[in-house]
């Protein structure tokens, strides 16, 4: 097998993980110099499928240990590769100084071919911190549920597993499979342990809940969360996941509920629903050609003063959301939103362990809509 070395490091045997760990942070050590300062928090397993991925990760990893400091387990399968092999590659890393002492942080990269991928779990059993919670970030584009034994194996010891439905190929499939996955990988287990799961898309939503939350009270733009007929979210490419959990998120939210639904194949997603009030109204997931893989805008068409109207949100700049309304003589509104790098949004994501109901509340409703979907 021909993979490249991630970075500088230093490739050993898979049984000299330890000692070339231990050889590292000693060289690192200068007498008289600054203390040394290991800080894990937690075991972070990271599993990707390509070295392009790989590599992509890999110059994340400082970074989201600066967020939350972990040892790192990059896992690199190429089932599809030839041959039959499995190395490691370590790196023992400065990550920042604080008053006389500095902080270091520690990845081990294993990289695995052919069938020898699926021992991939086990060596990563012998390199866990028994003391300290384990994570899984799932950085694949195959949805947790459908990534086979392997999958199952590594998030079967961990606290916390990550993925993102970005770039899902069959989002229906995906949605399917994910929602009944999430029922069974939170189910409480014996000894007290526990486990959550989360959708790194999901938490990208949080500034596009709020702004939408915020518009849609009554003290704002009255009456038109009663009138609202119509969702339409518009994405760029890759994203579809994630506006259709936003489409989801302002049903469920308002009390429609899904009456069928059809796919476009490549432009649209539809549903028809029912209203409270006993009326009919439509969502529709729009698939832009170009663009980030985020969303891109979000249509409300509700009344407003009485008349029919609509509430337009978009992104303004990398920083800022706005939304405009149709009907009134309103200036826009916007909103700062942070710049999230991948290692902010990951990190962040490790340190909150918490189960997220209205997360599982969306998903099972999710799961509803892609089953009217398959049905068509």
């Amino acid at each position: 097998m021909n993979a490249p070395v991630l970075g500088q490091a230093t490739r050993v045997p898979v049984s000299d993980i330890e000692s070339e760990l231990k050889r590292q942070r000693t060289a690192i050590s200068v007498p008289g110099d600054s203390p040394l300062q290991l800080v894990r928090m937690a075991t972070l397993v990271v599993f990707c499928d390509s070295i392009e991925r790989a590599t992509e990760i890999d110059d994340e990893l400082l970074d989201i240990s600066s967020v939350h400091p972990a040892r790192a387990l990059l896992l690199v399968g190429l089932p599809d590769t030839q041959g039959s092999e499995m190395f490691a590659t370590i790196k023992v890393r400065p990550m920042h100084r604080s008053g006389s002492r500095v902080t270091i942080c520690e990845q081990v990269t294993l990289v695995a071919s052919g069938p020898v991928v699926q021992r991939l779990p086990a060596v990563v059993r012998g390199l866990v911190l028994s003391d300290i919670p384990q994570n899984l970030w799932w950085a694949t584009t195959t949805p947790p549920p459908l990534g086979g034994p392997l999958e199952a194996d590594l998030a079967d010891s961990s606290q916390q597993v990550v993925y993102d439905s970005r770039g899902w190929m069959d989002p229906a499939r995906g949605v399917i499979a994910t929602s009944s996955w999430l029922d069974q990988i939170e189910i409480p287990r014996p000894g007290g342990r526990w486990r959550t799961a989360s959708d790194l898309s999901w938490r990208r939503l949080k500034y596009w809940r709020r702004l939408i939350a915020q518009s849609l009270n009554p003290a704002s733009v009255p009456g038109s969360a009663e009138t609202l007929s119509e969702i339409v979210v518009e994405h760029g490419p890759h994203a579809v996941g994630q506006a259709w959990m936003l489409a989801c998120w302002l049903c469920m939210r308002h009390g429609w509920q899904i009456q069928g639904g059809k796919i476009q194949p490549g432009t649209q997603l539809a549903w028809r629903c029912t209203l409270p009030s006993g009326g009919t109204g439509w969502i529709r997931v729009v698939r832009l050609d170009q663009g980030p893989p985020e969303i891109c805008r979000v249509r409300l068409v509700c009344a407003v003063n009485g008349m029919p109207g609509a509430l337009n949100f978009a992104v303004e700049s990398p920083q800022r959301l706005a939304l405009t309304v149709e009907g009134a003589d309103t200036q826009p509104r916007t909103i700062t939103t942070p710049l999230l790098t991948l290692a902010e949004v990951i990190g962040r994501q490790l340190n909150d362990r918490d189960r997220d109901p209205i997360f599982r509340e969306v998903m099972g409703r999710c799961r509803t809509m892609a089953q009217s979907l398959m049905d068509h």
